[in-house]
């Protein structure tokens, strides 16, 4: 279960407020066509729908719901399902629209106990798995020739994996940039490059809430102020940029930031206090001293903020890093920034 007292509240306060405008939409769209015998749906307003969802699952990605966000991946594969089909039968818009009702039931569920503090559940794996046998179902019926709707399930026997690329990861990145710039006062510009890369939707999930926890981290302890900056002679506007590249079988991600740089003494510091030094300070190489971070629970800040210092951040980046197969390295200058290389494997 996901604890939400862990969350900022304000940060809670809006994912709240948001999802509750988008999933009213949903409801308006369920009701109106639920007073007709037989109806349709055009592209334009499955179009409406995909986009109202997206905005679902990518800031309950971005805040750390999973649960949420991968229902909400679950319904925009019935609205592919619905883009590709050309003219489905009445009793499959039906049984989409008793499928978006479940959608709509378990996030309102979901958003109420937030509401009153109270933990998620974790019954969206049950109405994930019903649209996944339905669009399984009509698959079968249909037998359309080749791969379509990109939905990850299994027809004869073959597996067909979604893919997706990292476009909708950069309007995630601006407005949390927007909503911690406001709260922390401070200002920062968002650069990615290869966003058009694609990796199967499963590990684009990962990879983002990977990436913008890095941000809240970069943006909490990495990038300084105005005044801080102009003072050490910097621009005036601290910057997070995100890199990715694809070569072969496997994707490099570079995330990186302007900032402050690593304390090493303070790492170190820390380090000791909790038993970790297995060798004499200054005979630590700077990777392994950065590599400290990484490890679950291990943190430099003495007070938490509402963004950090609970020992929750790079180690969750790592472990999720790892589980892919991959790999994480950090460099840091201090007063110049730090760099987070990863990679890791993608099998077609």
């Amino acid at each position: 279960m996901e604890k939400f007292l862990e969350k900022p509240d304000f940060l809670q306060d809006i994912f709240v407020e948001e999802s509750w405008k988008n999933i009213d939409k949903i409801d308006s769209f369920i009701e109106e066509k639920a007073k007709e015998e037989d109806f349709s749906v055009s592209r334009e307003e499955v179009d409406g729908l995909f986009r109202t969802m997206h905005s679902i699952k990518g800031s309950a990605s971005m805040m750390g719901y999973p649960s949420i966000s991968e229902t909400a991946h679950s319904a925009e594969d019935l609205f592919s399902y619905l883009r590709e089909e050309e003219n489905p039968a009445q009793k499959d818009l039906k049984t989409i629209l008793q499928l978006l009702r479940m959608v709509s039931g378990f996030m309102k569920r979901e958003l109420r106990r937030m509401e009153t503090d109270e933990e998620v559940t974790d019954f969206g794996w049950a109405v994930v798995r019903r649209i996944k046998n339905f669009l399984a179902h009509v698959d079968n019926e249909n037998e359309p020739e080749g791969p379509s709707y990109q939905i990850a399930y299994t027809r004869k026997g073959k597996q067909i994996i979604p893919y997706t690329n990292f476009a909708s990861l950069i309007p995630q990145m601006e407005r949390l940039a927007s909503i911690m710039g406001r709260e922390l006062s401070k200002e920062f510009t968002v650069k990615v490059s290869g966003a058009d890369t694609e990796v199967p939707r499963d590990i684009f999930d990962k990879i983002s809430m990977a990436v913008l926890q890095m941000m809240k981290n970069s943006m909490d302890h990495g990038l300084e102020n105005t005044s801080v900056r102009e003072q050490l002679g910097k621009t005036p506007i601290g910057e997070i940029s995100l890199e990715i590249q694809k070569a072969g079988q496997r994707v490099f991600v570079v995330f990186r930031d302007d900032g402050r740089g690593l304390d090493k003494h303070g790492i170190l510091e820390t380090a000791h206090e909790k038993g970790l030094l297995k060798k004499l300070e200054e005979e630590y190489e700077d990777n392994e001293i950065f590599a400290f971070l990484l490890r679950p629970g291990f943190t430099t800040k003495s007070r938490a903020t509402m963004f950090s210092g609970r020992g929750v951040g790079l180690d969750v980046v790592n472990a999720t890093i790892s589980a892919l197969g991959g790999s994480i390295r950090i460099e840091s200058r201090e007063y110049m920034g730090t760099t987070f290389f990863m990679e890791f494997p993608v099998i077609s």
